[in-house]
């Protein structure tokens, strides 16, 4: 055993035991549940260091010395030298892991440590479930929350830096890990159901003045009004995270007056009684994107669905929200495929548009405000935008808003509706049982940029900002698992195999 001895191991083993059996002890004692909690979780992560050390200790006196080892750069090491040792922080606290390390005899040639192969330790001083713990809290939060929960999960402080640099190694890997045809690991199975939708947004996330998109006029151009505070133009610009999501449609025909219903539900008992499940998306898969433009979102989207529907067998459904660029995107890609695309505008940004003629036609606080909105609606859902619009500018010309704020707000009514007329084909859309909402896309920007890149305060660069959404897409996937197994794999081809010409001296 050289420099180790099995009487050392056997007096570690007999500690650790000792050190259970007084902890058992100590916790009967205890007078309060938090008091025994307290005692066990502060001695017992102490202890189950100590059996993961004895562990290593073990395997590190047991390490056969081989006659040699040859690296990726075809130079043999031939001279071993026991007990290098390296600290890794695991969950339960530091350990240090001694093993064997090989040299050649040429100089400026590194050393070998097949025993770092064989255990597979991470390229950073912190274990894999450490990393992976930290990697959860930052996604979900503040990297100072982060640590912070860390530190009273495992005692363990890791510094900000470092737990940057973790999240951005830990999202290195997934735009190759979606590089592989699917379906991936965590893809849930099951029949195709209905019609497949499409949907994209964007949601805009503060950016650091080095990560803003060029703009036209730089922002260190404008001309700065105000000595104590930012004037117009001058505050700090967001960078758009284009977000994209490709679902299957469990289709339920509906009819107009059922629409409503369920978006206005306050009309009494018949309004109620007249409600309607809507169409449910399942199989939904995200992509968030903060460094390309739109075209490569609208590009992912129509590359997610040819995989699910290669044959374009299925109804295919874009519900957008009435962005004229992202209609342009929508089309060329379409056409660029041959694929038949029906683009429908979301309801919402219709009924508000609505809203706004009401309250140019209307008194303030008058209910037949609410009355007259749903009514166009309805007739718009029916398939009679035109005779909407062509009733509104009508109005407007026997009795002109008074004030200038209402006629700006009917001409941009008008202009709205005579543009998306082409996609307000609701009455095929109800019978089919398709959407006629974006509420799964305006969802994910909320739950999948918004909750978690608006932290008050928070300034991205475009790096850190991508890392944490990948992330983010990989955990609303599903494949959080698969992904960190797979990125665990990648880590170990890169940080150990790659060094080595052979791995059959590992095994030994």
């Amino acid at each position: 055993m050289e420099e180790y001895g099995l009487d050392a191991l056997a007096a570690s083993a007999e500690s650790l035991v000792a050190g259970f059996a007084g902890l058992v002890a100590e916790a009967g004692r205890a007078r309060t549940l938090d008091a025994m909690e307290l005692l066990v979780t502060g001695r017992g992560r102490e202890l189950l260091r100590g059996v993961i050390q004895h562990g290593l200790d073990a395997q590190a006196a047991a390490e056969v010395r081989l006659p040699r080892v040859t690296g990726a750069d075809g130079v043999a090491r031939t001279r071993a030298e026991r007990d290098h040792a390296r600290t890794v922080v695991t969950t339960v606290g530091p350990v240090r892991v001694r093993r064997i390390a090989y040299r050649a005899k040429v100089k400026g040639v590194p050393a070998l440590f097949p025993r770092d192969a064989v255990l597979s330790l991470p390229p950073r001083g912190y274990s894999w479930p450490l990393q992976q713990l930290a990697v959860m809290c930052a996604r979900d939060g503040a990297y100072e929350l982060a640590r912070e929960f860390v530190r009273a999960v495992t005692g363990v402080t890791i510094g900000k830096r470092q737990l940057e640099e973790i999240v951005a190694a830990a999202a290195d890997g997934v735009s190759a890990f979606y590089a592989v045809p699917g379906p991936w690991p965590g893809e849930p199975g099951g029949e195709a159901a209905g019609p497949l939708a499409l949907s994209a947004d964007g949601k805009g996330v503060a950016m650091r003045p080095e990560s803003r998109r060029k703009r036209t006029r730089a922002p260190g151009r404008r001309v700065k009004n105000f000595a104590t505070r930012p004037g117009i133009g001058e505050k700090g610009h967001k960078r758009i995270a284009e977000t994209a999501c490709v679902f299957d449609v469990i289709p339920r025909p509906r009819t107009p007056e059922q629409v409503m219903a369920s978006h206005h539900g306050g009309g009494g008992t018949g309004a109620k009684a007249g409600k309607k499940p809507a169409p449910q998306a399942v199989r939904r898969r995200y992509s968030v994107d903060i460094a390309a433009d739109r075209s490569a979102t609208i590009g992912w989207l129509f590359d997610e669905a040819g995989r699910r529907d290669p044959g374009h067998a299925r109804d295919w459904i874009a519900l957008i929200d009435g962005d004229n660029h992202q209609i342009r995107l929508i089309e060329q890609e379409a056409a660029a495929r041959g694929i038949t695309v029906t683009i429908l505008i979301d309801l919402i940004h219709v009924l508000e548009y609505l809203w706004k003629a009401a309250w140019a036609f209307h008194e303030p606080r008058d209910p037949a405000i609410e009355t007259w909105t749903i009514t166009q609606a309805t007739d718009i859902l029916h398939g009679r935008a035109a005779e909407v619009t062509a009733r509104i500018r009508q109005r407007a010309g026997q009795h002109p808003p008074q004030r200038s704020e209402h006629a700006k707000n009917i001409k941009k009514v008008l202009t709205y509706l005579d543009a998306k007329l082409p996609y307000l084909d609701y009455p095929q859309a109800l019978a089919a049982g398709w959407p006629v909402a974006t509420g799964v896309i305006e969802g994910a920007c909320r739950h999948l940029v918004n909750d978690r890149m608006g932290i008050t305060g928070a300034r991205w660069s475009t790096d850190g900002a991508q890392a944490i959404l990948w992330l983010r897409v990989i955990h609303a996937n599903g494949d959080q698992d698969p992904y960190w197994q797979h990125h665990i794999q990648q880590e170990h081809q890169r940080n150990h195999l790659s060094r080595y010409q052979a791995t059959f001296e590992l095994a030994a």
